[in-house]
């Protein structure tokens, strides 16, 4: 089983005519069309790796299961693989058009059935499934496939012989999309694996006690919490166990409609302990249709990390679209852009 690369010519020529050929992904049973449009052979051969097949489709498995058995299969199989490879837009996108070309299009309906929409949403959902819509962490823990490997490789435990993936089975396939975008991507903090260890380990004991946490109402809260706590203290230097409570103890208290405080040496200010880290900051799944979109006209809030907080105006001058404003076409709340060197996440659509 040969594994492809795409030269980035090839990568670029695509990206850019989306909103063009789009329909080919609906109506091509093969990628030979890709050659037609780049005039050359666009992929390179990158390495042989014994068969094997994603999860399986034409099953009663939902989407979530579906994703979650990719996670633990790509990442088993692709194993080899550096950090800095698969964090490479060519390969995903190589992968995607060449040897599970067919499956990415049965996985998203193309030419099984769905139907084409705008071609502004269209180009943009093709690009998040088939390439990287931004750059770094925004890009890869989007896009269908290399999504799959970053979590398989953030929740793999080579020393747990008897389930390497329990911590992804404690995760869960329920609303997997927005699971995978509080633990992996809103928030960095979660890629010490220890900080990882301990939300997981709060998950196990909310399991074992039957008790049903949801992603909108109380983890994404508790995952706010714990973010304005590493405010206040350095999260990476607490002991898991403590890690563990602190998101535990959050969780509890939302459930309980309560606003969770800190009760550790050095307490967070009390104008912090006022916020009310309860409050939904629509940051679903890519694919979720309530969340606002950036349209003609409205203006577009964003919020870096730092706290910085800009509004732009999306519209046209003069007939142009500015591009200081293009990096918000497509866009909607919760999605994460680049501007000037930093990473922004579109807190608010404001019309």
């Amino acid at each position: 089983m040969k594994l492809y690369i795409m030269k980035r010519e090839a990568l670029e020529t695509l990206k850019a005519n989306l909103p063009v050929v789009y329909g080919k992904y609906y109506t091509e049973k093969t990628n030979q069309w890709i050659s037609d449009i780049c005039g050359e052979d666009p992929f390179i051969e990158f390495k042989d790796v014994t068969e094997f097949k994603l999860a399986d489709l034409n099953s009663d498995l939902t989407p979530g299961e579906i994703d979650l058995n990719n996670c633990k299969i790509l990442y088993e199989k692709l194993q080899f693989l550096s950090e800095s490879q698969a964090s490479d837009e060519r390969l995903w996108a190589g992968l995607a058009h060449t040897t599970f070309y067919d499956y990415m299009r049965k996985r998203w309906g193309y030419g099984y059935g769905k139907k084409p929409k705008s071609a502004e949403k269209e180009a943009g959902a093709i690009q998040t499934r088939f390439f990287y819509r931004y750059t770094g962490r925004s890009g890869f823990y989007r896009n269908t496939l290399s999504k799959c490997w970053w979590v398989g490789h953030n929740t793999y435990d080579p020393n747990n012989n008897q389930n390497h993936f329990e911590s992804l089975d404690i995760i869960g396939s329920n609303d997997l999309n927005s699971k995978i975008n509080e633990f992996f991507y809103n928030f960095t903090f979660s890629s010490n694996p220890d900080v990882m260890a301990a939300i997981i380990e709060a998950l196990r004991q909310f399991k074992e006690e039957g008790r049903h946490v949801l992603v909108r109402d109380h983890i994404r809260p508790a995952m706010s919490y714990l973010n304005a706590v590493g405010g206040s203290v350095v999260i990476d230097c607490l002991e898991r166990e403590e890690i563990t409570r602190i998101f535990s103890d959050a969780v509890d208290a939302i459930m309980q409609g309560d606003v969770p405080t800190l009760n550790l040496e050095g307490n967070i200010s009390a104008e912090e302990e006022d916020v009310d880290y309860s409050d939904d900051e629509n940051t679903d799944a890519v694919d979720t249709s309530d969340v606002p979109e950036v349209t003609l006209g409205c203006k577009v809030v964003i919020r870096n990390t730092d706290k910085e907080t800009k509004t732009y105006k999306y519209d046209m001058v003069n007939g142009m679209m500015p591009k200081a404003v293009e990096v918000f076409t497509g866009c909607k709340v919760g999605d994460v852009i680049e501007m000037k060197g930093k990473e922004w996440r579109i807190e608010d659509v404001i019309f």
